[in-house]
């Protein structure tokens, strides 16, 4: 639960947002600092302002215009940490020690403030915070930002918690006849197959957005950005760090309070005496429109680091038939049966689904349905490719099979994988020394041991030059979670979890090497996709859509994350066959009228077919 937290005032621009922008690239004169008649600090460009008082309290503002979010309440600082199990919060500055530079980064040209505090904290120990933000001219919209505090006393504490850009926001002052929390709501945790994650809130809503493995569904990753907005204004908050993290962004809705968000870092560590702590860095965003904008620049602060969207091979925009439609038990006359209809209607695409392996892991050939082994299997992929078609291959990158009983994922071969035996020092273990499970039941690949990265890429190298696939379809996980396997030396358990898109990469890039116009999927099922994963992938798909609505959110994200360029499936498959229909078409997202989703029945068409998104 969120205690402390900021208001948050918006101001939405009267004059042309271009002509503003463009003449804080120009010459940087959109970026400015000054100190206010009351003492406080301004710190602004051309779209956002920051307004911070003697105690660290700080507003947001977009624009010049007179139009707030915010009641009249007093403000409480951003950035703040838990102690003792004590909230950190009321850091005393002198306003005239602040100190402002020019500056020239990854990002362009800008300007950093750097502010210090000192707050009471537990066992009569003073804390110290240096807050640093940064703005630039080619973010106009945007400030950076991360804090450090240091243990000025001479007792141990324990740190609990950090919050990074802990806002409060209040949409009753902007909408009129509104409500604090008449938000809509962009969520971009993957909390559980088929939520919605683009929706308007309601009164005592409340979402931790843990960005790791959720503990009941075993989903997890997706796009850490929360983004709140009226018609008149947004906000967003995002983390910039190159790599996931473990990090919640807490969402609290109430009828009283509005809404109240926040970056969560759980720390539990020592806090001994002399000793600091460094925040990881966040994006506040200030905006007008719905949650694209907030996505756009958030996508190119992080291009900005490195982490870039590929561009697609052009074969990533050809439609694309996939088996599924027969489930784990298809057969090769399944296959070459359908290519007929696929010639008629155009397609040249076909992926081989589920279920063509024993093991997960081993990924060798399923007996029952390749009788002639690995052969059959090229001769499969030879006959379609002379039939004009291209063929990607479905797997799992992170998992691998133990013995035992998989409820509702039978159909595999019974026993332990053979690379579970031989090399079970590569499996992430829990606090407790067990082996984790993910939502198949099956164990996970720790992503930074080396072997298992070399393992990753010599499978890889099997799909594509051994058996000649065009592609992959990188189906049915999410993310891993902490690993406290003693054999892996860990820094720390999180870098199992950072070093997840690693794999992603070295698939891709040896892909790539060997066929460059080859075509890599990757769905993590009825989530956001991962945006670390998205990163070294060709094609995004809208993921098991229940809803029409969902399918165009989902590819206005896509749009949004990776550009113009974007290549997204609208993938219908679960909207093939529904015994019972409740959709309705309500409401407003700035794009369109939206759906609030749909009770699916079990079964699904016979078929599955990919609509691909085109460029632009």
């Amino acid at each position: 639960m969120l205690i402390k937290t900021v208001y948050v005032s918006f101001m939405i621009l009267i004059f042309a947002i271009i002509g503003c922008s463009g003449a804080g690239k120009k010459n940087g004169a959109g970026i400015q600092y000054e100190m206010n008649k009351d003492g406080g600090i301004v710190f602004r460009n051309s779209e956002i302002q920051l307004h911070f008082d003697n105690r660290m309290n700080e507003t947001v503002l977009q624009g010049t215009d007179k139009v707030t979010l915010t009641r009249e309440d007093p403000g409480r600082p951003s950035h703040f940490v838990v102690v003792n199990g004590q909230n950190v919060t009321d850091f005393r500055m002198e306003p005239s020690n602040a100190e402002c530079t020019d500056i020239q980064t990854r990002f362009g040209k800008g300007k950093r403030l750097v502010l210090r505090g000192v707050a009471q904290g537990p066992e009569n120990c003073r804390i110290e915070k240096t807050l640093t933000i940064e703005l630039y001219e080619n973010y106009p919209n945007a400030a950076i930002s991360l804090a450090v505090y240091r243990n000025l006393g001479d007792k141990e504490l324990h740190l609990d918690r950090a919050y990074s850009d802990a806002y409060r926001l209040d949409a009753a002052l902007a909408v009129d006849n509104g409500k604090p929390w008449q938000f809509w709501s962009f969520q971009g945790s993957a909390l559980r197959w088929g939520k919605d994650y683009i929706f308007p809130l309601k009164s005592n809503f409340y979402s931790r957005n843990w960005m790791g493995v959720q503990t009941e569904t075993r989903n997890g990753g997706g796009v850490p950005v929360v983004d709140l907005w009226t018609a008149k204004a947004g906000l967003a908050i995002a983390h910039l760090e190159p790599a996931p993290q473990l990090v919640a962004l807490p969402v609290k809705a109430s009828a009283e309070k509005g809404v109240e968000i926040a970056i969560e870092k759980d720390t539990d560590s020592s806090f001994p005496p002399g000793g600091t702590y460094q925040t990881i860095k966040t994006a506040v965003i200030v905006h007008k429109g719905d949650y694209f904008n907030a996505l756009r620049t958030f996508s190119g602060l992080m291009a900005a680091q490195g982490v870039r969207m590929q561009k697609p091979s052009e074969e990533s925009y050809s439609a694309i038939w996939c088996g599924w439609g027969y489930q784990s038990d298809f057969t090769i006359d399944d296959i070459f049966g359908t290519l007929p209809k696929l010639k008629e209607l155009g397609l040249h695409w076909v992926v081989i689904d589920d279920r063509w392996f024993d093991r997960y892991g081993d990924w060798n050939i399923r007996k029952e349905t390749f009788p002639g082994g690995e052969q059959q299997m090229k001769d499969m992929v030879k006959t379609l490719h002379r039939q004009g078609f291209k063929a990607k291959i479905w797997w799992t990158p992170t998992n691998a099979q133990p013995a035992g009983d998989f409820g509702e994922w039978p159909s595999v071969t019974q026993g332990a994988a053979d690379v579970v035996k031989k090399h079970p020092d590569w499996l992430i273990m829990d606090k407790d020394g067990n082996f984790v499970r993910d939502e198949r039941g099956m164990y996970d690949f720790c992503p930074s041991v080396p072997q298992v990265q070399e393992y990753i890429r010599q499978l890889t190298v099997r799909f594509i030059k051994d058996w000649d696939f065009d592609g992959h379809k990188l189906d049915a996980y999410w993310t891993v979670p902490p690993c406290y396997n003693p054999a892996h030396h860990h820094k720390y358990p999180g870098e199992s979890h950072e070093d997840l898109p690693k794999l992603l990469k070295i698939i891709q890039e040896t892909t790539k090497s060997i066929k460059p116009n080859s075509v890599t999927e990757v769905c993590n099922c009825g989530t956001p996709q991962d945006f670390y994963q998205e990163a070294w992938i060709d094609q995004a798909v809208t993921a098991d859509p229940i809803s029409s609505a969902q399918v165009r959110r989902r590819i206005k994200t896509f749009k949004a994350l990776m550009g113009s360029h974007a290549a997204a499936y609208a993938d219908h498959v679960e909207l093939t066959k529904i015994d019972t229909i409740t959709w309705r078409e309500t409401g407003q997202d700035f794009a369109s009228a939206v759906g609030t989703g749909a009770v699916v029945g079990t079964g699904c068409g016979r078929h599955k077919i990919y609509l691909a998104r085109g460029p632009g």
